[in-house]
């Protein structure tokens, strides 16, 4: 590949195992832009054999919400001067992004609460709304002995795998948990004293804080904070669909990855398929053979 002023992994991103991560977030400390080409659902299909459980759609969302990840593309040729004009594409329309943006934000920090199991698009675009309220911005992780005990249900990825891969994402400045035996009290108490801990002589008060709520939730937490339970803490309301819920949602993917041989099949798959700037553009082809690979100089 010829100097860029970006760098470039190529994937599928269905799935984000700590390999992933980690080979993302070491690429992205290379000093330039990371962009990452997603290949598309055909591409997958005919050309690597295998088909991803999450649309190509929700895995670039996916992708774009990770720590480092500066864009985003599809990729639906294995020929590199195609993935080059696609990159190249890509780049100029994320500075020119770069350029425009510049919000407001009402609130020092903000908080959104979860299980987030199996993190999909639904995820990524409700902590991506939640971070346009607020400075740093903070994810409360229902551990998994919270959603046995209230859904009697228990998650695909544990507690920490699921906060490690929350800890990825660029709008995120931290994680709490909130377990077994935690309140809303103990909640705020939780994000004051991890605020006070990333800003350090910083003081912050309920007042400064907002917690977050998909529109699904709007009445009940709204009457929540009538009632008094929230304190001083702000209320902010997202949209959230029914309609999208039922149709992205963790239940969903745990059914497939349950139905298609378990979680590490995937993550497994993820690791093969992936590949970086290393690649030699000047070819006319990544061979069949080797795009499951990283190829280097």
């Amino acid at each position: 590949m010829s100097e860029k002023d970006y760098k470039l992994i190529i994937g599928i991103f269905d799935t984000i195992s700590k390999e992933i991560r980690n080979r993302v977030l070491n690429k992205s400390e290379e000093g330039k832009p990371l962009g990452v080409g997603i290949y598309t659902d055909e591409c997958c299909d005919t050309k690597l054999y295998t088909y991803p459980m999450k649309s190509l759609d929700h895995r670039m969302q996916i992708a774009q919400g990770l720590s480092g990840v500066a864009f985003t593309f599809p990729v639906d040729s294995l020929q590199p001067n195609e993935i080059e004009k696609a990159a190249d594409a890509a780049y100029e329309k994320y500075m020119h992004e770069v350029k425009q943006i510049e919000e407001a934000k009402k609130y020092k920090a903000g908080f959104v609460i979860g299980s987030f199991d199996l993190l999909h698009a639904g995820h990524i675009e409700n902590i991506n709304l939640a971070s346009t309220f607020c400075e740093d911005l903070y994810v409360v992780v229902k551990t998994d002995e919270r959603i046995f005990d209230r859904k009697k249900k228990h998650s695909i990825q544990n507690t920490t795998e699921r906060a490690e891969i929350l800890r990825a994402l660029k709008q995120v400045k931290g994680v709490v948990f909130y377990d077994l035996d935690s309140n809303r009290d103990d909640v705020i108490r939780n994000i004051i004293d991890q605020y006070q801990k990333d800003h350090p002589g910083e003081t912050i008060e309920q007042k400064d804080l907002v917690a977050i709520f998909g529109e699904d939730l709007k009445e009940k937490e709204e009457k929540r904070k009538r009632d008094g339970d929230w304190g001083e803490v702000n209320i902010e309301i997202t949209p959230r669909s029914k309609e999208k819920m039922k149709k992205i949602s963790s239940s969903v993917y745990k059914k497939i990855i349950q139905e298609t041989g378990g979680l590490q099949n995937y993550e497994k798959r993820e690791l093969d398929g992936l590949v970086d700037d290393s690649m030699d553009f000047d070819d006319d082809s990544i061979e069949d053979e080797g795009h499951n690979e990283e190829i280097t100089k």
